[in-house]
């Protein structure tokens, strides 16, 4: 017999419930192992100050007190939501409210180049010349836009999601241990 398959077997063997071909293979091993006998005779003082100890004693109206100590103790003040939270959700809305106000207005933004012209002023043909120019880029900004509001939206919804369900998980760490 090893001693892997022997060390599991010490507590029945000590307490006499192996079967007897088991507690006889057992026993040889014990007879040729010093590290599997040292465990067993570790094994019986551990018995023996187990059986030797008292229980504690515990008060007649142990509920009533616990329950008292604990209508007793100081509530925390559980704060709901977080300013970062507030932040991210403001920030969200409003450039949510930008990207509705840009598309209300987008019929007069093709406009732009006429009315840059339609000043009259020398540095307004340069500025309605580089408004043409880039006429043709704001469908493509505006997807630009709308793809980061979603992201800012699937990010907000992950972080809210996710926040809630790491809470209990990291409310040790934010904590430290109680004593």
């Amino acid at each position: 017999m090893r001693c892997s398959s022997c060390e599991p077997l010490l507590d029945a063997y000590l307490e006499a419930a192996l079967p007897r071909r088991r507690a006889f293979a057992v026993g040889a091993h014990l007879r040729t192992c010093e590290d599997c006998a040292a465990l067993l005779q570790e094994l019986r003082v551990v018995d023996a100050l187990l059986t030797t100890a008292r229980a504690p004693a515990v008060a007649a109206d142990f509920t009533a007190t616990v329950v008292s100590a604990t209508a007793a103790a100081p509530r925390s003040c559980g704060r709901r939501g977080s300013p970062l939270a507030l932040a991210l959700v403001v920030y969200v809305a409003l450039a949510w409210m930008l990207a509705a106000f840009a598309v209300a207005r987008w019929h007069s933004l093709g406009a732009l180049p006429q009315r840059i012209a339609a000043l009259g002023r020398p540095d307004a043909a340069a500025l309605a010349a580089v408004a043409r120019a880039l006429a043709p880029a704001t469908p493509v900004a505006a997807a630009v836009v709308t793809g980061v509001l979603l992201l800012d939206v699937l990010l907000l919804a992950m972080l809210f999601f996710g926040y809630r369900r790491l809470r209990p998980l990291l409310a040790f760490y934010f904590r430290g241990p109680q004593r």
